[in-house]
C-alpha cells in the first residue's frame, strides 16, 4: 500500500475517535450556555462556575459514561493518552497537559486568542453590566439583550439543550462504537450525524449563536459557538495528525506551546465559469454544480478524512484546518515559508464519489 493509500486508510479507520474529538470540542465550553454565566460576569452577585455545571445538573450529565466507548475502542494507534477523566475535558481545557487533553488545551488556547483576542492585563475591567448584557454583530449592531430577551438562557431552555446534548452522544456512540468497524465508518450516518448538529441550519450551531462566549465592552461579537467551533476544529486537525504521526508521537511534550496548525485551501474557478454563461439557466445550472462540488468537498475533509473542519468560504474557496503533522505524509504539498498549502483539484476529484 503506497504512504498516501496508507494515509487515507489510517484516517478512516479512526474516523470515530476524530469525529467524537471534534464533539467534545463542540461541547466543552457549554457551561456558559446558562444565563448564571453571564450574571456572575456582569456583577448580578451569583457565583457561578463554568467549568464544574455539568456536575451541578440534577441528574448530573452523565458525560463520562457517553464517552467511555471510546476508551474500550482497539485503536490502529495505541499510544493515544486519554485523561484520568474524561470530565477533564471540561473542567480543565484552560490548563496545560499532555495527552489527548494537552491537545484540546492548545486548540482553546489558540480559539480563545484568535476569536477574542483580549489580553488578560486588561479584561479585568471589560466586562459588560448584567443590566445591558448585549451580543452584536461583527459590525457592531446590537442583535439582543440576553438577559431582557433570553430565547436560550431560560431554566427550560437550559435543561432542552442538556437533554440534546445526550442524544447526540448517544447517537455519537451508536455510530462509533458499531462493530464490524465498516459499519462504524458508515460515512452517511457520520455526515448526517455532524449536519444535523453543526450544519448551516443545526441545531447546535443556532443555540450556540444565541448567546456568548466572553462579557466584553463596549459590545461582544464573539458568540459561544465562535470559539466553540474553531477550538473544536483545531483540536479535531491535532488529534488527525497525532494519529498519523503514530507512535514516535510524543503525548508528553508541551502540547499548548507546541502544537501548530496549518490551512488548508481548495480554490475553483467560479467567476469564470459563471462568466461564460450565455442564459440565465446556464449561470444558475454553472453555480448549483459548484456549490455540489463545494460540498463534496467538505464532506471529503471533514467526514470521510475527518482530518479539519471549514473555517472560511466565499463563492470560489475553502479554507481547512489541518495539523502540521500532516505533512510528514504527504497529505499536503511542501512549499517553504508558507502558512496555506495548496492542494492538487486533480487529487481531490479523483477522491470525491
Amino acid at each position: 500500500m503506497t504512504n498516501g493509500a496508507q494515509m487515507l486508510h489510517t484516517l478512516r479507520d479512526h474516523r470515530p475517535l476524530l469525529l467524537a474529538c471534534e464533539a467534545i470540542g463542540w461541547l466543552h465550553m457549554t457551561g456558559k450556555a446558562h444565563p448564571d454565566f453571564l450574571r456572575h460576569h456582569g456583577g448580578a452577585g451569583v457565583k457561578y462556575d463554568d467549568l464544574s455545571w455539568h456536575r451541578n445538573q440534577n441528574p448530573p450529565l452523565p458525560w463520562s459514561d457517553k464517552l467511555a466507548w471510546l476508551k474500550n475502542r482497539a485503536w490502529v494507534i495505541p499510544s493515544v493518552q486519554w485523561p484520568a477523566s474524561l470530565t477533564d475535558f471540561l473542567e480543565k481545557h484552560r490548563r496545560s497537559d499532555g495527552g489527548l487533553l494537552g491537545l484540546l488545551q492548545a486548540a482553546h488556547g489558540m480559539a480563545s486568542g484568535v476569536e477574542k483576542n483580549l489580553p488578560k492585563t486588561t479584561s479585568n475591567y471589560l466586562n459588560q453590566d448584567a443590566t445591558h448584557m448585549w451580543l452584536v454583530s461583527p459590525f457592531g449592531h446590537p442583535v439582543r439583550n440576553l438577559l431582557a430577551d433570553p430565547p436560550l438562557l431560560t431554566e427550560q431552555g437550559c435543561q432542552e439543550l442538556l437533554a440534546r446534548i445526550e442524544r447526540l452522544l448517544d447517537d455519537l456512540e451508536n455510530l462509533g462504537s458499531t462493530e464490524p468497524p465498516h459499519i462504524a465508518n458508515d460515512l452517511h450516518g457520520w455526515w448526517q450525524w455532524r449536519e444535523g448538529a453543526i450544519g448551516p441550519h443545526g441545531w447546535l450551531r443556532q443555540t450556540f449563536l444565541s448567546t456568548l462566549a466572553e462579557t466584553r465592552l463596549p459590545n461582544n461579537d464573539v458568540t459561544l459557538w465562535d470559539q466553540s467551533y474553531v477550538a473544536a476544529a483545531l483540536f479535531k486537525s491535532a488529534v488527525a495528525g497525532a494519529v498519523l504521526t503514530g507512535g514516535s508521537f510524543n503525548w508528553d511534550d508541551k502540547l499548548k506551546q507546541q502544537t501548530l496548525w496549518r490551512v488548508l485551501t481548495v480554490a475553483f474557478g467560479t467567476h469564470h465559469y459563471e462568466a461564460r454563461a450565455v442564459k440565465i439557466g446556464d449561470w444558475v445550472g454553472a453555480q448549483r454544480d459548484i456549490e455540489r462540488f463545494f460540498e463534496k468537498v467538505r464532506r471529503f475533509i471533514e467526514v470521510d478524512l475527518a482530518t479539519g473542519s471549514l473555517v472560511y468560504r466565499d463563492d470560489e474557496m475553502l479554507a481547512f484546518t489541518v495539523s502540521a503533522l500532516t505533512t510528514k505524509v504527504g497529505l499536503i504539498s511542501r512549499r517553504r515559508n508558507s502558512c496555506v498549502k495548496p492542494l492538487s483539484m486533480n487529487w481531490i476529484a479523483s477522491q470525491l464519489t
